[in-house]
């Protein structure tokens, strides 16, 4: 899948937990979100698991603090 897949499809999915937010892009942090809590990010997980149909490493989820960081991880994980 390439990366401008994965983008549009994860903003979808943050459109979905956390509602009609704007500015959206990668650049995008937690702190920017205020619905972007430790339940709602887990619910981020799930969402993008079932999405992109991988799962994430705890460690990793633990480390990713932007959309950034999610796309990095969900197109390194997908090409493997």
């Amino acid at each position: 899948m390439d990366r401008s897949t994965v983008i549009e499809k994860t903003l979808a999915v943050f459109r979905k937990v956390f509602g009609d937010i704007s500015p959206l892009n990668e650049q995008t942090s937690a702190n920017e979100i205020v619905k972007w809590d430790s339940l709602n990010h887990i619910i981020l997980i799930q969402e993008l698991e079932k999405t992109f149909e991988i799962r994430f490493n705890l460690f990793e989820i633990i480390e990713i603090r932007d959309i950034a960081g999610l796309v990095n991880y969900i197109c390194a994980t997908t090409t493997s």
